[in-house]
């Protein structure tokens, strides 16, 4: 199936979607910040990248505004459940012009796998 890079700040989040995906099939790398997403996209090719929005050091927005420059191709699903006093459809509401999907926490697994396998199918052709 996919290569997946998997970018969230929380750890129970990250630990569920990479069980999600691996029991669909996917190969998941797990990053916990943006900049360490960032470094692991560069190091390593992947066909999807899934990012929170609201993370510390590099946000989502920012992940996805690096990737879309360097590599262009690679599609990008930005999720976010908000944070702090930002909710999410705030938190999304820049990745809607940037990211090739969005998903607003909480989503069901079906609705994360219906994006994955579009994107994914997407990136291939």
């Amino acid at each position: 199936m996919a290569r997946i890079l998997l970018i969230d700040d929380m750890e129970g989040v990250r630990s569920s979607l990479s069980t999600v995906l691996s029991t669909a099939g996917h190969q998941v790398v797990e990053a916990a910040d943006g900049d360490a997403g960032l470094r692991k996209a560069d190091e390593q090719g992947f066909d999807l990248v899934i990012t929170d929005i609201i993370m510390p050091k590099i946000d989502g927005s920012e992940v996805i505004l690096a990737l879309k420059q360097k590599a262009g191709t690679t599609p990008v699903l930005a999720i976010s459940g908000g944070g702090g006093t930002v909710n999410a459809e705030n938190a999304l509401m820049l990745a809607r012009s940037t990211a090739d999907a969005v998903l607003q926490k909480p989503f069901s697994r079906n609705d994360l796998l219906e994006a994955v396998d579009e994107l994914v199918t997407q990136g291939a052709a």
